[in-house]
């Protein structure tokens, strides 16, 4: 019975570590994206972490060796001063309206050439405009870019597949689906579990007998009432022989030879 429930206590306790483990990188990943989440809504919807902007890649228009649609991204950000010394060939990360709806998004695509420059009185420049254009694109973007709405630089590293995903966690819906609900179950399972192992703890003194501890201490005590009865025999033969053989002893007197001497003595 011992080497049966070895193996199923083994078996046990390495699934309970193996979902410990899967539990808590779900927590670090939620951990992460609500980072990401707070980060975006502190800086205008871009992800901004230690100086580094995240963002994903949700257009085929730089599809190439550089980054392809679903990637994420990282770029270095830059200042004002700094986006004005950009050079033809690097890859940008700026705010545009590329729908003509009033509200600006976030592209990244390559500058192709330095439109216009622009000095003060004292010869310092002060605005630099720029044409970029997507590196899977046939024509280069119909906007210029100042550098005043320049965020970063390509770093050209790049996260492979999970653009999408992280687009949709940024989103409302998606961060309550696979954040909020998923840490809602998670903090339920915990409160059951802690209650479970309450109970436990306060049954631990009631000791709980299987149907296999019953079967045993039913032989036990078949055994122990036959070791019992074969004792009680083994008494009684025994002690049997010895009450009969002394009735016998005693039954030889010497004193009735006696008087058959006397009786001859007479006679003669």
């Amino acid at each position: 019975m011992k080497t049966e429930n070895k193996p199923k206590s083994t078996s046990k306790k390495v699934l309970g570590i193996i979902g410990n483990v899967l539990i808590w990188i779900f927590i670090a990943f939620s951990v992460v994206v609500t980072v990401f989440a707070f980060s975006a809504k502190a800086n205008d919807d871009v992800v901004t972490i230690g100086g580094k902007i995240i963002s994903p890649v949700l257009s085929d228009s730089m599809d190439g060796k550089a980054m392809k649609k679903g990637d994420i991204i990282i770029s270095q950000k830059i200042s004002q001063d700094e986006a004005r010394k950009l050079e033809v060939g690097d890859v940008i990360t700026f705010r545009v309206d590329l729908n003509n709806d009033g509200t600006l998004d976030i592209n990244t695509h390559r500058i192709v050439e330095r439109v216009k420059e622009e000095f003060n009185d004292a010869g310092e420049l002060i605005k630099v405009t720029y044409k970029t254009k997507g590196d899977n694109n046939d024509y280069n973007d119909n906007y210029d870019i100042t550098d005043d709405v320049v965020l970063g630089k390509f770093t050209g590293k790049r996260i492979p597949l999970l653009g999408n995903f992280i687009a949709f966690l940024m989103t409302p819906t998606g961060f309550f689906i696979c954040i909020v609900i998923p840490l809602i179950l998670f903090f339920l399972f915990e409160i059951i579990m802690f209650v479970r192992k309450v109970i436990e703890v306060k049954n631990s003194d009631k000791k709980q007998i299987t149907k296999e501890d019953e079967e045993m201490i039913k032989q036990m005590a078949i055994e122990e009432y036959k070791r019992s009865l074969e004792a009680a025999s083994n008494e009684k033969a025994q002690s049997t022989p010895e009450t009969e053989a002394e009735p016998e002893t005693e039954a030889e007197p010497e004193t009735e030879a006696e008087p058959e001497t006397e009786d001859t003595d007479k006679t003669e």
